[in-house]
């Protein structure tokens, strides 16, 4: 995250969610560095299991979004928030990072080969 990290998401980052997934994708892939981790920091809460978020419609296209965002991003704490909701709320298969784990920066290969491989457990 930047040296300014923005935590406080707030209405903004509620209706980007509620709009589904092309808000998100167009926030996450967009240059906005502060927007991109006020909204990560959100969907950290939004996709706990604890708070019974309905992600039936967003759950599967956000996983491949967060895919791509790990493997494309040039900022690594964007790229460590994606891994980490990847990590603690998602299930595999990854084959976007798998097809793509070249594109992973060394600092995050770890991380990567492990949401690879916990699915051959």
């Amino acid at each position: 995250m930047s040296n300014e990290f923005d935590c406080n998401y707030g209405e903004e980052e509620f209706k980007t969610v509620a709009a589904g997934i092309e808000a998100i994708r167009a926030v996450l892939t967009g240059e906005d560095l502060h927007a991109k981790e006020r909204l990560l920091f959100y969907l950290d809460w939004y996709m706990d299991p604890y708070y019974k978020k309905d992600l039936s419609v967003i759950g599967g296209p956000l996983t491949e979004l967060l895919q791509n965002i790990a493997v494309t991003d040039d900022d690594e704490g964007i790229v460590e928030e994606a891994l980490y909701l990847l990590e603690a709320y998602t299930e595999g298969p990854y084959n976007i990072l798998e097809e793509n784990v070249d594109k992973v920066p060394e600092k995050f290969k770890s991380t990567v080969l492990y949401l690879l491989n916990e699915n051959n457990w």
